[in-house]
């Protein structure tokens, strides 16, 4: 049983819960991305007046050390219309950061701007507007909250925009928040280009759970203490703003708990369990299927990243483990026909089976996940997993998706598979419907991607399975836990997080 001290969160932390149940999480009012209002020039109908102006591209980067965070915001606007333009830049700041640099490009050059009081900038720049020349004075408006005048925003050409403030974070109930303003649907007259946002977050103590609620993101870890979370899209207006939670503990598994309750009504929790980066040693040793799709659809560079990708996992494997290789075709064909230890001698035979592989035939897919499934009767109870690379195309026996996946979840087993899809006509319906069927997850790598990175980042989360077999339940008979999701809790893999959630109906102290 895992335990946590329940807690009660706050207002401030009610959005996550919100969130992840599906309701709607109220607008931030009083933070807003950088944008431009433009004072004068032409105004399209029923837009707002910065509608005439476009966001080229919004890049943001964010360093984050023992809860200082400096953030750099680098934007383009363009004026795409025929006239020069004039306008106010605004950028309200978190509550409590201050600015620390405000950079514009002026004549091709990037110029910091000067802050001055309110009354002087207004007059220095009334007098350099009177003289068409182009200024960058940084302006006090109010409380967090800087504006800067802009003339002339030139027809058919950018002003680039770089802005750096500080601030510290706010910790609550063991979570930190870093929030960045990225709601700037209404900010351009047409889709950003490209938007991005870097947070480099390093602590004094471990960092165990990261979480991001608003968007996708990437998470690199780099030891206890460091962690990379990447985001970065095109061709899209975003309307969310970018919101992180960490959470930080010296203990091997950190856990931490989430609780909201409004009146009489049945409450919600989160619960969040992570055991960081942990060495090998501490992996509980597990039992492995890779299954690898060499039929014809497979030819050409699916095949050779697949053999790439399963050249890694082979190589990877910890020295406890028990393994298996599938091959699958038009008929199924396993190397040993049962679990062999990883042994120098069974990998090279594995690797050697491998390289000689060719694509041909059809594709036995539904026969090839039942082969790997029978496989989990010579566990012993140990952790078994199957790894699956293929385009997710069945063509011989049974093609039904629908069947395929009823077979996976029917069977009665705690066995997780894992889906590689490789190739630009991958069934990913298909592949993250088996995965998911299983608590698995799936992983797709272009023929254009770097094979090496993908396979990597995948095979960190499948190898090390550190808990197992969890169940969620709670010390007080007058504390009752409803609808959680997932209903059954997926294995712990070093590196990931688990997150469960659902409601609760009683009242009083209680341990989950």
């Amino acid at each position: 049983m895992l335990h946590a001290p329940s807690k009660t969160v706050s207002g401030t932390q009610l959005w996550l819960l919100l969130a992840l149940f599906g309701f709607l999480i109220w607008p931030t009012c009083s933070h807003a991305d950088g944008f431009i209002v433009v004072t004068d020039g032409p105004i399209v109908p029923h837009h707002f007046r910065f509608a005439p102006l476009e966001v080229r591209f919004h890049h943001v980067k964010v360093t984050i050390e023992n809860d200082v965070a400096t953030t750099e915001v680098d934007e383009e606007f363009y004026n795409p219309n025929g006239q020069r333009l004039e306008g106010t830049y605004l950028f309200p700041l978190p509550s409590g950061a201050h600015i620390d640099k405000f950079v514009m490009d002026i004549n091709g050059e990037m110029v910091q701007a000067e802050l001055l009081a309110a009354d002087k900038a207004r007059s220095i720049y009334e007098e350099i507007v009177r003289k068409a020349k182009d200024p960058a004075l940084l302006e006090y408006v109010g409380r967090d909250a800087f504006k800067v005048r802009i003339f002339p925003i030139e027809p058919n050409s950018g002003k680039r925009i770089k802005v750096k403030y500080t601030q510290l974070l706010n910790t609550e109930s063991g979570f930190t928040e870093y929030t960045y303003p990225l709601n700037t649907e209404k900010f351009s007259s047409t889709p950003l280009n490209e938007v991005s946002i870097k947070v480099d977050l390093k602590t004094r103590e471990a960092i165990k759970n990261v979480y991001c609620a608003s968007h996708t993101v990437d998470l690199r870890r780099d030891g206890d203490r460091h962690v990379v979370v990447g985001f970065e899209q095109k061709n899209v207006r975003p309307d969310t703003d970018f919101k992180l939670l960490y959470t930080r503990d010296s203990k091997a598994i950190g856990i931490n708990l989430l609780s909201y309750r409004a009146d009489r009504d049945d409450g919600y929790y989160l619960l969040m369990a992570s055991p960081g980066q942990i060495t090998v040693s501490s992996s509980q040793p597990k039992d492995i299927t890779f299954v690898l799709d060499n039929s014809g659809s497979m030819a050409g560079p699916k095949l050779e990243q697949a053999k790439k990708a399963l050249a890694f996992c082979l190589a990877n494997l910890n020295p406890e483990d028990r393994f298996e290789l599938i091959r699958f075709s038009t008929e199924v064909e396993p190397l040993f026909n049962e679990l062999k230890p990883a042994s120098k001698e069974n990998v090279d035979k594995a690797g050697e089976f491998v390289t000689h592989l060719h694509a041909t035939g059809g594709t036995a897919l539904d026969e090839a996940l039942k082969k790997a499934l029978a496989a989990v009767h010579g566990t012993d109870g140990r952790p078994y997993v199957i790894v699956f690379l293929t385009d997710g195309q069945p063509t011989v026996g049974q093609t039904s998706e629908d069947a395929i996946v009823a077979n996976i979840t029917h069977a009665d087993t705690a066995t997780r598979i894992f889906t590689f899809g490789i190739g630009n006509d991958v069934n990913t319906h298909l592949l993250d419907r088996v995965a998911e069927g299983t608590h698995g997850f799936s992983q797709y790598v272009l023929p254009v991607e770097d094979i090496e990175l993908k396979v990597s980042n995948f095979y960190a989360k499948v190898k090390e399975p550190v808990l197992s077999n969890l169940q969620l339940s709670v010390n007080s008979p007058g504390i009752k836990l409803q609808q959680m999701y997932p209903n059954k809790l997926p294995d712990l893999f070093n590196g990931q997080m688990l997150i469960a959630f659902g409601r609760y109906s009683g009242h009083g102290s209680a341990a989950l």
